[in-house]
């Protein structure tokens, strides 16, 4: 047996393997595997051949450790393969789920023995199945931020396979009335995902949500999608100008290498502006909104009261949320034409979070276009003709 540095150390070893296979029997990977640290070779399974020639042990039929399964790795590996099969990535991760027992005698070997420092041998599956992998794919190895995640069910004889999220960022259009923002979660699994709504946790899409949605199902090959919204509106409303933003989380895409078009018309809404992000910010977005509303007053209003729609500038607007929490925003211009006796238009810039038919009726927000006239007044339909996120 070659020696691996001081001679000191290669007797030790050689010692320590003497005992260790007078007490189990085990396979070249898991007995190179409890050496590998102290000498300069990079196979444990090399190492542990080099020691059992040396001291004339004969090879095992079965490993009292890991029960053969470091011998069959490549079976394992050829379930990688098959299981990531029609999925695109660059990078990988693995993880395994061990009998007990098996990780149970790893420990007591390893502690009778006083092998300090060495990997354990769920450390070594995966380490060597990352290994292999790699040279039967080219694939890179990353334990951060890999784009797919094997999991070994040694229990099982099973492969999990989980892809990384893919983040969105996009604007969307909506020039046609009568589509709602929001989708209607699956009523089986609350928007969970489950067999009746094949995992997309909505069945339908007949809104905003559910259009972008099936686009993105059909060109990543996801799972589900999860949106953060960048304000919202109403089912009559629409949504003009450079469009509403939005954000994106595709769970466990297929495809990763999509090339996404400057503009999609998707049936009564287009999206444009759509890339890949790194992440969704943190927190709530702000932004500006330019709203247009049609406001009808319960009885007839004089143009002279409309000059008092100025006094909402630049004051502070007090919302009270569903929760009794309060926040404060401002309208930051604001134009009005009369129609008739009893309907005009409201042209505001505003900040973004103005749930805009509270602020005309005046329910929970203070001041409001009904107190500042002093008429009961509602909002006929209001639509989105700009959107700014804040700096």
């Amino acid at each position: 047996m070659q020696k691996y540095g001081m001679s000191e150390e290669h007797d030790k070893i050689i010692h320590q393997s003497k005992s260790i296979l007078k007490e189990c029997d085990l396979c070249d990977n898991c007995l190179g595997r409890f050496f590998i640290n102290s000498t300069h070779l990079s196979s444990g399974k090399r190492l542990g051949n080099k020691i059992r020639n040396s001291i004339n042990s004969r090879a095992v039929t079965k490993c009292y450790i890991c029960k053969n399964l470091l011998s069959n790795a490549d079976l394992y590996v050829k379930m990688m393969q098959n299981a990531s099969m029609g999925y695109e990535f660059s990078t990988f991760t693995v993880g395994a789920i061990l009998k007990q027992s098996i990780i149970e005698r790893d420990d007591k070997l390893r502690s009778k023995f006083h092998l300090h420092g060495v990997d354990g041998i769920k450390t070594a599956v995966t380490r060597e199945l990352g290994k292999k992998f790699v040279s039967k794919t080219k694939k890179r190895i990353d334990h951060l931020l890999a784009d797919i995640t094997f999991t070994i069910n040694f229990k099982t004889e099973r492969c999990n396979v989980k892809t990384k999220p893919i983040f969105l960022y996009g604007k969307y259009i909506k020039d046609k009335r009568g589509l709602p923002q929001k989708e209607e979660s699956c009523q089986d699994c609350k928007g969970k995902g489950c067999i009746f709504c094949n995992n997309h946790g909505i069945v339908s899409f007949d809104s905003v949500e559910g259009k972008i949605s099936k686009f993105l199902y059909e060109k990543f090959e996801t799972d589900q999608v999860k949106f953060t919204w960048i304000g919202g509106e109403d089912k009559t409303s629409l949504v003009m100008g450079n469009g509403r933003p939005f954000f994106a989380k595709l769970l466990s895409p297929k495809k990763r290498n999509v090339r996404l078009a400057k503009k999609s018309n998707l049936d009564e809404i287009m999206i444009h502006a759509l890339r890949k992000i790194d992440h969704i910010p943190n927190g709530s977005i702000r932004f500006k909104s330019k709203i247009k509303m049609l406001v009808l007053a319960k009885n007839g209003i004089s143009s002279n009261k409309l000059k008092r729609l100025k006094q909402l500038v630049a004051v502070p607007i007090e919302i009270t949320d569903s929760n009794n929490k309060q926040h404060k925003r401002a309208i930051h211009k604001l134009k009005y034409k009369k129609n008739s006796l009893q309907s005009f238009t409201v042209e505001i810039e505003a900040d973004g979070g103005i749930p805009i038919k509270r602020f005309v009726d005046g329910f929970n927000i203070i001041p409001n276009i009904s107190s500042i006239l002093g008429i009961q007044c509602s909002c006929e339909k209001f639509d989105i003709n700009q959107i700014y996120l804040s700096k």
